[in-house]
């Protein structure tokens, strides 16, 4: 019996936030494979805030999805079938791929080693045990980009001060753990609402968490938690928070800069940050990264070693939101832009 595939198909660019009629849900049948060709079948796929930047007409760090395309994103996925002679089936790939319940990869679509390459599918290393959603977490893009822009790109150092935006959040949650198990000074979080910064507090190892929803002046509240000024930021959001976050620098202070989803869906693009001159009084340094340029080294390897020791010794909290919901996966979407998860949030497709 032939296969029914389910694809997630973007129909149109989203203006602001992601509606359900950017996309539509379209019912295939799998075609045979060609030479060359794996089956893959989709496991998990990560909400990712990226994937908005992606759907857009720039698409942000990569190629825009093309209109009438699938959309993709971080997923887990089993090879089913396979006449690529390197992929054998009952291999679980990770990386990017399509929203859909199965994907046929091509050549250049999956690889038999592992790699970092953007919408690239390669074997994934599960002997840590861990079950597959969290290598969508703390095992997966999260915990690597968590501790890539911490250590390597921000290189905090014990005794820094830190401040972590997004602090609940799938990346944020991690970073501000990470930076109090490397003996940071001290950490503040910032987050959305009060159960978001008690989280932040009582979950996450944050000293202090602030609201900026509850705020009028958030540069005035980071001011009162550093008097002496950030050592390390580590910015997930961007906008209004990265420009006050640099304006409260302490001395060669560093920023890695992770995402910036406070500007995904806005309609215009927002202002320039007004303090860049703060970067040249503190002799303070800027920078993004992307943690595909980190998978594959020996220090992403040690790396998740610590993180997985870390959870098994109850030393560190990672949430996962699994969803089983895969024919309303738009509405679970947006949900990383209101705050409706706790967690990585993630979904389940269909066996």
């Amino acid at each position: 019996m032939t296969e029914m595939n389910k694809q997630w198909i973007l129909v149109r660019r989203p203006e602001g936030a992601v509606k359900r009629s950017d996309m539509e849900l379209r019912e295939s049948p799998v075609r045979p494979l060609e030479a060359g060709e794996t089956l893959v079948k989709m496991l998990y796929l990560a909400m990712d805030p990226a994937t908005r930047g992606w759907m857009a007409p720039g698409g942000g760090y990569t190629e825009p999805l093309p209109l009438g395309g699938p959309v993709m994103g971080v997923t887990i996925g089993r090879v089913v079938e396979s006449r690529n002679p390197q992929m054998k089936p009952g291999t679980v790939v990770a990386g990017v791929g399509h929203w859909a319940k199965y994907m046929i990869a091509g050549e250049r679509q999956i690889s038999p080693v592992r790699c970092g390459n953007l919408g690239v599918l390669s074997p994934m290393d599960t002997s840590h045990g861990f079950d597959l959603p969290m290598y969508l977490h703390a095992m997966g893009t999260s915990g690597g980009t968590g501790w890539y822009g911490l250590m390597e790109v921000a290189g905090m150092k014990a005794g820094d001060k830190v401040l972590v935006s997004g602090a609940a959040g799938s990346v944020g949650s991690l970073v501000t753990q990470m930076a109090r198990l490397k003996g940071a000074a001290k950490v503040v979080g910032i987050a959305g609402g009060p159960a978001k910064c008690a989280e932040a507090v009582r979950d996450y190892g944050c000293d202090v968490c602030i609201d900026y929803k509850a705020t009028d002046d958030i540069a005035a509240a980071i001011a009162k938690e550093f008097p002496d000024g950030i050592d390390v930021y580590f910015d997930n959001v961007g906008g209004e928070i990265l420009d006050a976050a640099m304006g409260n620098l302490a001395k060669w202070a560093r920023i890695a800069v992770c995402g910036m989803i406070s500007q995904y869906n806005a309609l215009e693009a927002p202002p320039g940050p007004r303090n860049m001159w703060n970067l040249l009084v503190k002799t303070a340094r800027i920078e993004g990264f992307l943690v595909s340029d980190y998978f594959g080294t020996p220090a992403c390897e040690a790396a998740y070693r610590e993180i997985g020791d870390w959870i098994r010794d109850g030393r560190m909290v990672a949430k996962v939101d699994v969803r089983d919901d895969f024919d309303n996966v738009p509405d679970v979407f947006n949900q990383l832009f209101s705050g409706g998860n706790d967690g990585r949030l993630v979904v389940k497709v269909p066996d």
